[in-house]
């Protein structure tokens, strides 16, 4: 399981005209197969009137969770092309949704499958990227004194820092990559010369940045 991976930052949207019909790409950053069907939901009430909404959603680390959708269209010439575009662009965690209002010419097999690759691939170019981490959340604490000790040993290895509690000792949560945390463990230790504790949570997904 990759521990970093591509998403997008934001919605974007395309379209594309073919022989009278309309194509509309809408694709959302979604982290749940819940918010993939709320998005869709969304689009086919926007578009009420259209022929069609054809669509892909991929979710995890390396896509492990994708579903997609011809809606009526011939089998094989819709979702089947907008998850290939995903994959092709290398993206996760988002849903992509590519709307048709017939134009009253018939594309043939090989015509639609090539709008709909075409619509996707054009969506996702206008989207921002994003980068996701699945981390692990480190909670340290220790005492004011240790505080240089352990901001320093963060500061070189480029750790992001979740959150930072001040109370009677100091409080910090760390999203670290799952190959970093046995190293940033031990110079913590090291570094502190055993005088912090430190508690693993489960992995979870960061944006990075």
């Amino acid at each position: 399981m990759k521990s970093q991976y591509s998403s997008i930052e934001g919605p974007s949207t395309a379209s594309l005209k073919i022989q009278g019909s309309k194509f509309i790409g809408h694709a959302f950053p979604v982290s749940s197969r819940d918010e993939a069907e709320t998005v869709l939901e969304k689009i086919r009430k926007k578009y009420f009137d259209a022929t069609h909404h054809c669509y892909a959603y991929a979710l995890g680390s390396e896509s492990e969770d994708t579903r997609f959708s011809d809606d009526g269209e011939p089998g094989g010439t819709a979702g089947v092309k907008i998850a290939s575009a995903i994959k092709s662009a290398v993206v996760s965690d988002l849903i992509l949704v590519v709307t048709r209002y017939f134009g009253g010419t018939k594309l043939g097999v090989g015509g639609l499958g090539r709008a709909y690759y075409e619509s996707a691939e054009r969506t996702l170019k206008n989207a921002k990227r994003s980068t996701k981490l699945l981390a692990n959340e480190i909670i340290l604490k220790f005492a004011y004194s240790e505080t240089n000790r352990v901001m320093n040993t963060i500061s070189v290895h480029n750790i992001k820092v979740l959150n930072a509690q001040y109370d009677e000792d100091v409080t910090l949560h760390l999203a670290v990559l799952p190959e970093k945390k046995n190293e940033l463990e031990r110079l913590l230790r090291d570094n502190t010369f055993g005088n912090i504790a430190i508690h693993t949570l489960p992995r979870f997904i960061v944006t990075a940045g």
